[in-house]
């Protein structure tokens, strides 16, 4: 079977569109085709999945640094603006949890450029964000001194082949409109975020590539890296070589595969619900399952975090390249354990062991609530790919990248087989 989940630009009535035709076609896994569904789905920025993943790996880095974002001050910028679903809730996520110590000091998106010293009004960009408004809205009068505001959508015609663009600036307590040429405006929008320095950088929006082999000099300041970190909330921002140059140079850096995944996550759960229950079904208990969904994420997220870092710590790798060992691995025991699921029967009892490892799989409403929908009425190739895949995780999270199934993890299967252990 296959299903598909939601990307860019992708707004509710095209969601809706894809599922009602799935139905119409007669596709088995009929609405359950598409994921992030506006009503009888998850909407990945209504409950800010992906946003979800990537708090928790900066979290768990800034952890790592010595840094309690719970109760140590922090410094943070991003990428992508408050109406953006990976920045807004992220800069959501950092009013809600770390009201006190997090000290967001600039963010860059498609409308302007934005700088404060002492930190943005988090409060008023968690307003932008729930308005769906871009940074350029932002009050500058809420600016503190050394801030400025770069709007790219006010501009005044300078000749008849020239135009300047607005900047607002704060000096001395006093907020300066000022008006600045094509070179000047482009210079400071193009390295305003990459030449601020703060303790982590989260790069949650713009084009791909954005760091490359041939600039990723713009992200230093006198030769060193202005960040520690960087957690890859949108795909492809910083190129391979990009990421390598830095890493060489000591930035800790959370690749996108792994600090986005949350997406993923909540599609995959998404599917596996729109299997078991009915749309009615569904909708009633979305309330209750919710929170269980956004649990298990978070938890997937933070067990992939703290394996990075305990192997980063064990072998001296860049973590990037154990961002796609942890995969490659996971993917070979999947595939492994799926080849040889391929020809078993899956039992129908509750307790047997793989049974146990589908139902572990489920939030727990779907798994207790709705047990004898799971083990009857989900095809058997996804409910061996969902145990392929639940044990191959839980192996390489829980026992780490040095295991590798030795004589002793096999002895039960050894003493079991009578052609081994009898005469």
């Amino acid at each position: 079977y296959i299903y598909l989940g939601p990307d860019e630009n992708m707004h509710n009535v095209m969601l809706d569109w894809i599922a009602d035709y799935s139905r119409w076609v007669g596709y088995k896994v009929g609405a359950a085709f598409i994921s992030s569904k506006p009503t009888a789905g998850i909407n990945h920025k209504e409950y800010g999945v992906t946003s979800l993943t990537v708090n928790v790996c900066m979290e768990e880095v800034l952890l790592y640094m010595g840094i309690d974002p719970k109760k140590d001050p922090f410094t943070i910028k991003i990428s992508g603006g408050p109406d953006g679903d990976v920045a807004g809730n992220e800069i959501l996520n950092l009013y809600k949890k770390y009201p006190n110590t997090a000290r967001l000091l600039a963010i860059t998106d498609v409308s302007g450029t934005i700088f404060d010293p002492q930190g943005l009004d988090l409060s008023i960009l968690a307003d932008l964000f729930k308005e769906a408004k871009p940074l350029a809205s932002y009050p500058p009068k809420r600016l503190n001194d050394g801030g400025f505001l770069l709007d790219l959508q006010t501009k005044k015609e300078q000749s008849a082949f020239a135009q300047k663009t607005l900047c607002w600036k704060k000096e001395k307590g006093k907020l300066i409109e000022k008006w600045l040429s094509g070179s000047d405006m482009n210079h400071l929008y193009r390295h305003n975020l990459h030449q601020v320095v703060t303790d982590i950088f989260i790069p949650a929006g713009g084009r791909p590539r954005t760091l490359n082999s041939e600039n990723y000099q713009d992200y230093l300041l006198k030769g060193k890296p202005t960040s520690r970190a960087i957690v890859e909330g949108a795909n492809l921002y910083l190129t391979p070589a990009a990421r390598r140059e830095l890493e060489k140079l000591g930035v800790i850096i959370i690749k996108d595969s792994t600090a986005n995944k949350g997406g993923v996550i909540c599609s995959s759960l998404e599917i596996l619900s729109g299997l078991t229950l009915t749309e009615a079904e569904f909708i009633k208990e979305k309330k209750g399952l919710m929170p269980q969904i956004l649990a298990i994420i978070e938890e997937k997220a933070r067990e992939e975090a703290k394996l990075l870092l305990r192997s980063r710590d064990e072998s001296g790798e860049f973590l990037t390249d154990l961002s796609d060992t942890v995969s490659e691995r996971i993917n070979t025991y999947t595939y492994e354990l799926l080849a040889y699921l391929e020809t078993c029967t899956l039992s129908k009892d509750k307790n047997d062991p793989l049974i146990r490892a589908l139902l572990n799989f489920c939030p727990p409403l779907i798994a207790e609530k709705y047990q004898e929908r799971v083990i009857e009425n989900i095809p058997d190739i996804h409910k061996k790919a969902i145990i392929a895949s639940f044990l191959a995780s839980r192996l390489i999270y829980r026992r780490g990248l040095k295991w590798s199934p030795s004589i002793v993890d096999v002895l039960p299967l050894i003493a079991s087989d009578p052609t081994i252990t009898d005469k």
